[in-house]
């Protein structure tokens, strides 16, 4: 099976914790590259980076061009798009995304992919559901999800989250950002049956640490990466072998 992780950063985030999330990915995964969507061309300094640039497309400028007025939106579309680019052209059977300000702290096999995405599965994620406002909004926590590209279903996700970005088609979302597009995207296609992989192991909010992806993967989610750096994870996730 053809895996692919993916990522997207700017060479703020690069240099505050995305290098080390790449030295991460170079220690624990040793079949291939991880591509990145280098935000600006920045060019990062370490092998396993398989650099897709940033040409998103028209798509993307519209939609900046639309929104530039809400800082978060644009930021989180970002994401969105770099996952749009990804589905029409990166080749493989699996698409892995792993966020930049996330960690791989023990070896990533391809069993664990198979068994966390079957054949039969279009997308194993992480389902998120609020409450506000008496209503229930379902968003994934998209710090890691896989997207199973070979699945009868994949073109109908891909049509469905990108339909929703280019064409503003945000009524039935609690937020804009790229988790609730995804979120609405798995809600569509579970409705007409589609089988889907709910990794999250009850309703928490930070499923994450509490999965059987745990121990392979850390996700600094919001306050907890700004008291992290490249230099600090290196030291306490990255170390050699024969220094420890």
């Amino acid at each position: 099976m053809n895996i692919v992780f993916f990522t997207s950063m700017d060479i703020n985030y690069y240099n505050h914790c995305g290098k080390a999330m790449l030295e991460s990915f170079s220690k624990q995964y040793k079949k291939g590259k991880i591509s990145v969507y280098n935000e600006d061309n920045f060019n990062p300094d370490i092998k396993c980076a398989n650099l897709m640039g940033w040409n998103l497309g028209p798509d993307f400028n519209n939609f900046i061009k639309r929104w530039h007025k809400n800082s978060k939106i644009t930021t989180f579309a970002k994401k969105g798009f770099s996952i749009i680019h990804a589905m029409n052209n990166i080749d493989c059977d699996r698409l892995v995304w792993l966020d930049a300000d996330s960690v791989l702290t023990l070896p990533i096999h391809q069993q664990l992919i198979n068994f966390m995405c079957p054949n039969d599965t279009l997308s194993s994620h992480f389902k998120v559901r609020h409450y506000e406002n008496n209503q229930i909004y379902t968003s994934c926590e998209t710090g890691f999800f896989i997207l199973n590209k070979k699945h009868k279903n994949f073109q109908d996700f891909k049509n469905i989250y990108t339909d929703i970005y280019i064409n503003d088609d945000y009524k039935n979302l609690r937020r804009f950002y790229d988790g609730e597009v995804y979120g609405e995207t798995v809600l569509r296609l579970e409705a007409n049956g589609v089988k889907m992989q709910d990794l999250n192991p009850g309703s928490h909010k930070t499923p994450i640490s509490r999965s059987l992806l745990a121990p392979y993967f850390l996700h600094l989610k919001a306050g907890l990466k700004d008291n992290y750096t490249n230099e600090i994870l290196e030291e306490k996730f990255l170390k050699k072998e024969d220094e420890i």
